[in-house]
Formats: C-alpha cells, sequence, structure tokens
C-alpha cells in the first residue's frame, strides 16, 4: 500500500518516489497537481514529477513510460521529519513486470534549497546481463498560462515534433506553444530559463541526453480523465531525458542524472 508523507512545502509519496507538490517559501508552487488525482489513490498522480524508467514513451517495446511509477519505492532516509532533502529506492528483479529480464537499483535523491529544488536519479545494473533502458523525470512546471510562456535556450537544438513527425528547425527566438498541445523532442542538454508573467525558472541538468517538451494542449486534455476542463493552461512540463538514444549499462555499471530548477521573480 503507498502512503504519502508531508515535509514542510513539499508533499511526496512512496508509490514511484513521486513528489507530489513543492512551494518555496510556503506560497510559490513549482509543481503542478491535479485536483482528481486524489480520485484515484493507486495510480500515478497527474502532476508532480514521476521517475520514467525502464521505457520513455514509445521508445521500446514495453509499456509507455514504463513500470517504476507504478511500484512503491523504499523510503531510504532521512529520518528528521522536517529534513531539506529525501531519498527512495527500488530494486527491480527480472521478471518483476512487462518481461523485464534484469536486475536493475535505482535511487531517487531530492534537495531542497530556499529557491528551487536538485534531482539526481541512479540507475545500476545489479545483474548479470546488460541492458538498455530510455526515461528520466517528468516535472510538471506550474505556470500561470501556458500560451503566455516562452522556453528559452533551445533555439540552437535540432528537435523533432513528435506529434507530426516533423523536425523543428532552429530559430532565433524562445519557443512558444499555444492551444494545440506540444510533443518536442530536443537533442541535447543545454541550460534553459522558462519565463512566465510573474516568473522564471531556471533549468539545468547533466547524465541525460535530450529534453522533451509537452502539453497535451485543449484537445487531448478533453480527454484526460484526471484533469479538470481548462488546466491543461496550468502547467508545462519540460523534461530531462534519455529517449530516443536509449543508455546501455553492463553489469555493474551506473547512471546517473541530474535535474536543478531555481525560480526567479520577474521584475
Amino acid at each position: 500500500m503507498a502512503t504519502s508523507t508531508a515535509c514542510a512545502t513539499w508533499r511526496h509519496q512512496a508509490l514511484g518516489a513521486q513528489l507530489l507538490t513543492a512551494e518555496l517559501g510556503g506560497e510559490r508552487p513549482l509543481l503542478y497537481l491535479s485536483p482528481l488525482s486524489a480520485c484515484q489513490p493507486l495510480q500515478p498522480a497527474r502532476g508532480g514529477v514521476p521517475v520514467l524508467f525502464p521505457q520513455f514513451a514509445q521508445w521500446g517495446p514495453g509499456r509507455k513510460h514504463g513500470f517504476v511509477r507504478q511500484l512503491d519505492w523504499q523510503w531510504v532516509g532521512p529520518d528528521e521529519p522536517e529534513a531539506d532533502r529525501l531519498s527512495y529506492g527500488l530494486d527491480v528483479l527480472p521478471g518483476q513486470w512487462d518481461g523485464w529480464l534484469h536486475a536493475a537499483q535505482l535511487r531517487l535523491d531530492t534537495r531542497r534549497w530556499a529557491d528551487g529544488l536538485d534531482w539526481s536519479l541512479q540507475v545500476r545494473n545489479t545483474g548479470q546481463s546488460a541492458f538498455d533502458w530510455s526515461g528520466g523525470l517528468h516535472p510538471y512546471w506550474a505556470v500561470e498560462d501556458v500560451w503566455a510562456t516562452e522556453l528559452d535556450g533551445l533555439q540552437s537544438c535540432p528537435g523533432r515534433d513528435q506529434l507530426s513527425g516533423l523536425a523543428l528547425s532552429p530559430q532565433a527566438a524562445p519557443w512558444r506553444w499555444g492551444q494545440e498541445g506540444m510533443e518536442c523532442l530536443f537533442d541535447g542538454l543545454p541550460d534553459l530559463t522558462l519565463r512566465c508573467a510573474t516568473h522564471e525558472l531556471q533549468l539545468s541538468g547533466s547524465g541525460f541526453t535530450q529534453w522533451m517538451v509537452w502539453n497535451p494542449g485543449a484537445a487531448l486534455a478533453a480527454g484526460l480523465a484526471d484533469l479538470p476542463p481548462g488546466d491543461e493552461r496550468r502547467f508545462i512540463c519540460v523534461e530531462p531525458v534519455c529517449a530516443s538514444r536509449p543508455q546501455h549499462l553492463a553489469p555493474g555499471q551506473t547512471f546517473t542524472g541530474t535535474l536543478s530548477v531555481r525560480w526567479k521573480a520577474r521584475s
């Protein structure tokens, strides 16, 4: 049975090691969480920061976005309830899920600062056979209105619109999107700035090889049972991932991917 924990201005749960909410200074929401997610307590929440492994979206033969977000992770610290860090671990065994034939150990560490959060995801091959995997972190960043949001830093990155299958040409201006929705995969992991009306988020990472930018748009959101009407405008997912280029891990090897976000008010 999944358990939920509250720690000062964040909430998280053992199911999927998912950070559900985070508020900076106790008042500024950093992450979006659908109010309808509470109606599906044994399912991954729509929002927060899901962990995706061993498959990202359609890149692989298994379940879309993998299976670790549907498993209870183990709490590995700290013991202090008001600590500014939290850690979860998960041992994945051969044959445990979706025909998975390998042994792996995952650890997710989260650290809170006054103006943001840091994540570190480790994947270790603990078995006797090598495997390829794709996945990453899937944060839902809270915004006032996604139509009035722009993303700076991807202008020179090769990209592809996964909805149309068309390549994205480099552009001089920051990326902006409207009500049609987006699913855009960019090669490389440059530092980014997500600008909203009142604030901006500075995003950086390491280890992961690509940024995915996703929002369902009005048409797709209408078919999502766990999303209230119009709430697709309240978030944008800018995700550090290894998607179209899976990672190869030999026995004993470890992958480490990180994500950092810093919040800054706009004058």
